[in-house]
């Protein structure tokens, strides 16, 4: 079973181990709510941890679609780096910074601005910027301003596509000289940005 979830304080999180095709792990989700929708009213926002994220970064937005079909809601992808011990409730001092998910495309003149983690699942177009104090994921191509890590270190860029004119992590700005058209995730290493591209391998039918 690729799909599995565990309940830890105030969180519910959801399990995706490895899996050879997205229909598959879908079906395997499909599988395993029928068994468990009985736990749920229809208010839940849950965590999602992802084996292997940066590979599968393109069928997120599909997974969340998934469980949507369930009424559950996706509150934050979590990394590999997420210790299960130490899940905490949160405060409403704490709220401020906590993972927003926007489902839209932001055009020319739009700005996002957040104090957490952004997960945007739509492209940034030319002449649009992001703004947040942690990481930020984008589920499309990339093209505007991008300022990630502005108050919590350490964070990092992921998108499927690149092709901005700064991308900045902390205080460490970069200006891009190429065009990165596969998924590339971008991180802060001895006072530079590192750019990761993931180069997908073909599915086998």
């Amino acid at each position: 079973m690729s799909f599995d979830l565990k309940a830890f304080k105030s969180d519910i999180v959801f399990y995706i181990d490895e899996y050879d095709k997205i229909q598959n792990l879908l079906s395997n989700i499909d599988s395993k709510m029928k068994e468990i929708k009985h736990f749920f009213d229809g208010r839940e926002k849950v965590l999602l941890k992802m084996k292997n994220l940066k590979e599968k970064i393109c069928d997120v937005p599909k997974i969340i679609e998934k469980l949507e079909e369930y009424n559950i809601k996706t509150k934050a992808i979590i990394t590999d780096e997420f210790d299960e011990k130490n899940v905490t409730v949160e405060n409403k001092e704490e709220e401020k910074e906590k993972t927003i998910i926007l489902i839209k495309n932001l055009r020319s003149g739009q700005k996002i601005t957040h104090n957490g983690n952004i997960i945007l699942v739509g492209n940034v177009h030319v002449g649009s910027e992001i703004n947040a104090g942690g990481s930020v994921v984008i589920f499309g191509s990339c093209h505007g301003l991008i300022k990630a890590g502005l108050r919590i270190t350490p964070a990092y860029i992921l998108t499927l596509s690149l092709n901005s004119p700064l991308i900045q992590i902390n205080d460490i700005k970069h200006q891009l000289s190429k065009t990165y058209n596969n998924p590339t995730f971008i991180y802060s290493k001895g006072g530079k940005l590192i750019f990761d591209e993931i180069v997908q391998r073909e599915e086998k039918l």
